[in-house]
């Protein structure tokens, strides 16, 4: 996570693209030492955590099984004050060959960064495991993986390689990849994903080191921290699983599959409760975009961090929130960098503020007549003119009478909610987009179908004429 912090603070769109390389690339060095059979995730189970970074802020992560069948999980990961949140989710399939098994993670991360509006959406490869009949067992990486943003123009493209069957130990988890503008490659790398990777640039030829994890990086691997056990709710995953985990720990197999299968068979009984009232799992703390089909944090912020007011962000029942010194609306939108790019959500924000500011203009000044009329206080009809510094301190006077109520705090009162107008605007004119689009496939069909049908009529006239023909001589 500290190297994704780095990635924020970077000018250059291209040093930020190679950051979020060696970030990624950072998350598998960390190999199990062994292969075991995996938990299966109980519909609603939910797991926190979070990491505190040298600068004292901290990265919480959230992830809940949203669906039994098929399997997805959805997670979400903030850091307001770093500057950076990842949401998204996976769908896990597995393949079986005979001696090996693959098990794939379709989906894909969304990684934003707040103060600049970019997002970057990065796959994930697969876990391939050998050696489940013949030889000997062992786990690789594989597929091919991309990080794109649309908003740069920038895109990493990484293949994991599999181990040739009669390849020597050199060719294990080996890595190639590519960062390309457009497309033009302007970088490649090479190595091993469990070792070194070096990055050679078209330009020059020369190759250099572009990721190692080195003990110094292992011994500054930031430790996570969880809720205290008897703090967690029942569907948390550490509690939810105490008992698998703890025969586990003592190598009694028996009594670990005995815990699974309570858990498994009680997640049944559920599931025939659900079908007999005719009710649907909702998931506690994700919900599915409408237009996208993507799982969202309910509580997703994607507001950059102000340093006048934000004071610490926290999480409490799975809720991520921040300490404000002030309380500030929260609006759904990608980021305030995508709304101010589009001129037509500017034209329309303007003339919806100008109007703001006209209507705020005619209500401050009833509401100036009314103060003044309630106090008993009046204006001399023939008042002599004031400096400058008078009317401003009067000005400022009559604010803090009011409460300090202006136009202006007015209309930051209402720009989160012009904003959210202007993003539901947005949603409604791409869905009237797919509508049309849909009904114009429709209508292709038909006309395919329409075309077909006349020629079904044409070949049974003549068969039924060549009948005709025959029985006649």
């Amino acid at each position: 996570m500290v190297l994704n912090s780095r990635a924020v603070t970077e000018e250059d769109a291209f040093l930020r693209i190679k950051q979020i390389v060696r970030w990624y690339l950072s998350g598998f060095y960390k190999k199990p030492k062994g292969l075991k059979k995996p938990y299966n995730p109980i519909l609603g189970e939910v797991h926190r955590c979070y990491w505190r970074h040298p600068s004292g802020s901290r990265t919480f992560y959230i992830a809940e099984q949203v669906s039994h069948h098929p399997p997805v999980t959805a997670f979400y990961i903030s850091n307001r004050q770093e500057g950076f949140c990842i949401n998204g989710s996976v769908l896990t399939k597995s393949k079986f060959y005979g001696n090996s098994l693959s098990a794939i993670l379709d989906g894909y991360g969304r990684l934003t960064f707040l103060n600049r509006g970019e997002d970057y959406i990065i796959t994930m490869p697969y876990a391939h495991c050998k050696g489940i009949l013949l030889g000997t067992l062992m786990m690789e990486l594989g597929g091919k993986v991309t990080i794109n943003c649309e908003k740069t123009g920038y895109m990493a493209e990484l293949e994991f390689k599999l181990k040739p069957f009669l390849a020597s130990s050199d060719q294990a988890n080996v890595i190639v990849g590519k960062i390309k503008l457009g497309k033009e490659t302007l970088v490649t790398l090479d190595g091993h994903w469990d070792n070194e990777v070096y990055i050679t640039d078209k330009q020059t030829g020369e190759p250099e080191l572009f990721w190692v994890p080195t003990l110094d990086i292992k011994e500054k691997r930031l430790p996570r921290h969880v809720v205290k056990l008897d703090q967690q709710k029942p569907f948390e995953s550490e509690r939810l699983w105490i008992n698998v985990s703890e025969a586990i720990k003592n190598e009694d197999q028996l009594l670990a599959t005995a815990g699974k299968t309570v858990l498994e068979e009680e997640q049944r009984h559920l599931v025939k409760e659900r079908k007999a009232t005719t009710m649907e799992w909702v998931p506690r703390v994700f919900e599915r975009d409408v237009l996208s089909g993507e799982w969202v944090y309910q509580h997703f912020d994607s507001r950059p961090w102000d340093q006048h007011n934000d004071l610490l962000q926290y999480e409490h029942n799975f809720i991520i929130q921040t300490k404000t010194m002030h309380k500030t609306a929260i609006v759904r939108t990608t980021s305030i960098m995508n709304v101010e790019d589009n001129p037509e959500v500017i034209k329309r924000v303007t003339s919806s503020v100008r109007l703001k500011r006209s209507t705020l203009g005619t209500h401050l000044r009833s509401l100036k007549g009314k103060v003044k009329k309630d106090s008993g206080s009046s204006t001399p009809e023939h008042a002599p003119a004031s400096s400058d510094s008078e009317s401003e301190s009067q000005k400022t006077s009559e604010e803090k009478k009011r409460g300090g109520l202006t136009v202006e705090k007015m209309e930051k009162c209402l720009e989160p909610l012009v904003l959210m107008q202007s993003d539901n605007i947005q949603r409604l004119r791409m869905l009237e987009n797919r509508l049309s689009i849909l009904t114009q496939q429709q209508g292709e069909q038909g006309s395919i179908l329409w075309h077909r049908d006349w020629w079904i009529v044409v070949v049974m006239l003549a068969f039924q004429a060549i009948l005709h023909w025959l029985f006649k001589g």
